[in-house]
């Protein structure tokens, strides 16, 4: 069993890229939040409150799974040893991070990372589902992937959308 939570290595051929998802290295860390810190700016949000708020959101959560390793599924892309999107669902059941780097979008880099944790997550959540708050760009794609409307007893940011995959 790796870092992440996960055995063994997930290897695809995404058209003109092969991408390798594997268990997160405590050693990935600072790259890891080096690209997350750069999707949020040029990706998520240009608002600089939101960028600092969401970026200590990202590194608590690092953190998090430093000191938690086996509590949680963290997971890496890989293309060329450069790791190209990362996910990382806390306690199995709490999806706290996607990320992909802007100029891999849409090359199912996010697909193949969801899919890998839900299999991960699917024997190990105790709360038979998988909950996250979307994005209101983020929505669409959640909702292809199956998540469905959830409630939330949070105060959340307009447009912001509880939602949650039912793990079967």
């Amino acid at each position: 069993m790796g870092a992440g939570g996960t055995a063994g290595k997930l290897r695809m051929d995404l058209g003109s890229m092969e991408v390798q998802i594997v268990p997160v290295a405590f050693e990935d860390k600072t790259e890891l939040l080096d690209l997350m810190t750069r999707v949020i700016c040029t990706s998520v949000t240009q608002e600089i409150d939101l960028q600092s708020s969401y970026i200590e959101n990202i590194t608590k959560n690092l953190e998090w799974w430093a000191a938690n390793p086996e509590l949680g599924c963290h997971l890496k892309a890989v293309n060329n040893e450069t790791i190209v999107g990362v996910i990382l669902v806390k306690k199995f059941w709490n999806l706290c991070s996607l990320f992909v780097v802007p100029e891999c979008h849409r090359q199912g880099i996010g697909r193949a990372l969801m899919m890998a944790a839900i299999d991960d997550c699917r024997a190990k959540s105790d709360k038979r589902a998988i909950h996250l708050n979307a994005a209101p760009d983020e929505i669409a794609f959640y909702r292809a992937m199956g998540f469905i409307p959830s409630k939330s007893d949070q105060s959340l940011p307009k447009g912001v959308e509880p939602m949650k995959f039912v793990l079967r």
